[in-house]
């Protein structure tokens, strides 16, 4: 995670939430200047203090985690301060001395300082409401794993010859673990990611949660709510965990901070109608501020928006939708005053407000036939950059739904008034039938394939290919909905985005997918897809041998042909080419190529001609045998003899020789 920072005039402590940064003093200034913010901003515009965060877990102390902070400082600074979290216990101080309290300085000379501490990590509140859950915990560390806020630092220094100062600040974990913007998870985990709507989502789920749905179902909520919610502009990245429950007993059914970071208890379901993943991630889309007259549209939006979400998206029938925002009517919460916070009643910015928020939404899409919705609302007060008052807020209805819708806003947010909520027939009228309800199915047992120069074949995990293989994917998406909708099917490789699928499925439909991906290169990754994640080996492809050889006849005329029958085998664990040579005394006569997969067997024969009498050496793929052309044995005889008689002639001579001496 990357941000960098401006600085202030005055001495502030960097918070929780992003606040505005301003930058003072010229080329010659020579003055204490405080960092207050985190937002970021363009460093490589100025001289920039680049501050490296380590985290890591210390079993031995739970409820603390250790931090590292190494710093590089640009000649421009001339003194440092840094002020750390008020719960840190400084071990080791590396060109840093202590001021008071918990500020340090800079020495001046240390090229690279560093700051060894720990920090409590675990945090508690008696929060109540209804995201509340049974504890007291907002971050803890059990030892094994934490769920943690990263920590918070100020800045002072005193620089000369540039305009400002930038801070870049970079947060990491020692072994496992994932950091986000605000939050950190240290521990074994699995990550998960989605990306829609120009936004990845990064779902952490550490191996000691046990969630209530499968890691895809969770994504392809808060992708549809990504794609859902037009209120402004799309924060790159959102940031969530599942939190464990088993050691940790939480004060809240979920938590968002910063931007984009939020974590919510892992066994909280995405199916159950104004669910704590949707709430939370609404909140990541709210950028406004408020005054007290305000202050009720941020939960009243965040729990309309889950509730409706969760029944157009999530399968959550009208009938429990209706149940959830029917609790708005109850007292003594639907008397309350929304504008007032000191009048609120049982939670009632949640209850009443969801309701008076949905019921603002609906007069509005009925007022415009369709053409604007509560969302406009939203995207009015993110675009104000002072907190937002009551008044904002009923300006941006009639802005978006006229003066008539206007009028009862105004009535149910300043006065004890509630309204019913409204029927079927009502809810069709303003929002139309159902909405698009899109599922994408993948199984590893049946839907990878291999594909390439060796072979095409299903695959099963383990999955192990040859380098240069395609890795192809078969999912299927389906519209279970009553709307058309459209999907992204997205195949990663190391959590890198390789390949997407776009399209709209009308209700009911239903379609197959398939992305591909080729490995070039041997190694080991992890493919995700559909929520999937698949480990996959890449190797060298295979080099089958030759493991048996025949050659039959064994002797044969000069000229003639013997057969060389060779046995090739791949005793490896990925396919793999082989070009065998058919050999005659060393020499290649004659080729055959043959692909084989894993464990795989095939012969090839050829013809070897032997040319002239003699003896050779026959073979195929390093192997050979001897092989002989021998000329056949001539008969010759003399006209009017046969042989018996040419026989008796010689003997006759002889004895007539003999005779004569």
């Amino acid at each position: 995670m990357h941000r960098a920072v401006a600085v202030a005039v005055v001495l502030l402590l960097a918070g929780v939430q992003p606040a505005t940064a301003v930058t003072a003093g010229g080329a010659d200034a020579s003055s204490w200047t405080a960092h207050d913010a985190e937002r970021a901003v363009d460093s490589a515009a100025s001289p920039t203090i680049a501050v490296d965060t380590v985290l890591s877990l210390t079993p031995q102390r739970p409820g603390s985690i250790g931090v590292v902070q190494t710093f590089e400082i640009p000649a421009e600074v001339t003194e440092l301060r840094v002020t750390l979290d008020p719960q840190s216990n400084v071990t080791d101080a590396d060109g840093f001395s202590h001021v008071d309290g918990q500020t340090w300085a800079w020495d001046g000379e240390t090229a690279a300082p560093r700051l060894r501490y720990g920090m409590a990590a675990n945090r508690t509140t008696d929060r109540d409401g209804p995201m509340g859950a049974d504890g007291s915990y907002l971050y803890a560390d059990v030892g094994q794993w934490a769920l943690v806020q990263q920590p918070n630092l100020g800045y002072q220094w005193r620089y000369r010859g540039a305009d400002s100062i930038s801070v870049d600040r970079t947060t990491r974990v020692d072994g496992a673990g994932a950091v986000g913007e605000t939050t950190a998870f240290l521990g074994a985990h699995t990550t998960y990611t989605r990306a829609v709507a120009e936004q990845e989502i990064t779902l952490i789920v550490p191996e000691a949660a046990s969630l209530a749905d499968p890691p895809e179902e969770i994504l392809d909520g808060l992708g549809n709510a990504s794609q859902a919610l037009h209120v402004g502009d799309r924060d790159p990245t959102v940031f969530a965990v599942a939190a464990p429950t088993d050691r940790v007993n939480w004060a809240a059914q979920g938590i968002q901070v910063g931007d984009t970071d939020f974590w919510v208890r892992a066994p909280q379901s995405i199916d159950d109608v104004g669910n704590a993943w949707l709430h939370e991630y609404v909140h990541t889309r709210q950028s406004f501020r408020t005054a007290d007259s305000g202050r009720w549209v941020t939960e009243a939006s965040a729990t309309w928006y889950a509730a409706l979400l969760s029944h157009r998206h999530e399968g959550v029938s009208f009938a429990r939708f209706t149940e959830f925002l029917d609790r708005g009517t109850n007292e003594p919460q639907a008397s309350s005053v929304l504008a007032d916070p000191t009048d609120w009643a049982n939670n009632a910015n949640y209850w009443k407000g969801a309701l008076v928020t949905g019921e603002i939404d609906r007069r509005i899409r009925v007022a415009t036939d369709r053409g604007a919705t509560f969302q406009r609302v939203l995207a009015s007060l993110n675009e104000r950059t002072s907190p937002i008052t009551n008044e904002d807020v009923l300006a941006a209805v009639a802005d978006a739904g006229g003066q008539s819708t206007r009028t009862p806003a105004e009535r149910l947010t300043t006065t004890s008034d509630a309204p019913e909520v409204w029927n079927r027939s009502a809810h069709r009228e303003a929002f139309g039938g159902d909405a698009a309800l899109l599922r994408v199915e993948f199984d590893p047992a049946t839907d990878v394939r291999a594909t390439g120069p060796y072979r095409n074949a299903t695959l099963s995990p383990p999955v192990t290919l040859a380098a240069g293989e395609t890795l192809s994917l078969r999912t299927a998406v389906e519209n279970l909905g009553g709307a058309s909708g459209e999907y992204a099917v997205t195949l990663r490789v190391d959590d890198r985005t390789v390949a997407t699928a776009n399209g709209t499925l009308a209700p009911g439909e239903r379609t197959a997918v398939s992305l591909t991906h080729e490995f070039e290169e041997p190694g080991r990754y992890t493919v995700s897809i559909a929520g999937e994640r698949l480990p996959v080996a890449v190797r060298e492809p295979a080099t089958p041998t030759v493991t048996d050889l025949a050659v039959e006849p064994r002797t044969v005329e000069p000229g003639g042909e013997t057969t060389v029958t060779a046995t090739v085998a791949n005793d490896g664990q990925v396919p793999g080419n082989a070009t065998i040579p058919f050999t005659r005394n060393g020499e290649t006569v004659t080729t055959r190529t043959v692909t084989l997969g894993p464990g795989e067997r095939e012969t090839v024969s050829a013809t070897v001609e032997l040319p002239a009498a003699g003896e050779y050496r026959v073979g195929a793929g390093g192997r050979a045998v001897d092989v002989r052309a021998v000329a056949p044995t001539t008969e010759t005889t003399t006209p009017g003899f046969g042989v018996p008689v040419a026989i008796v002639a010689v003997l006759a001579a002889l004895g007539l020789r003999r005779s004569g001496s």
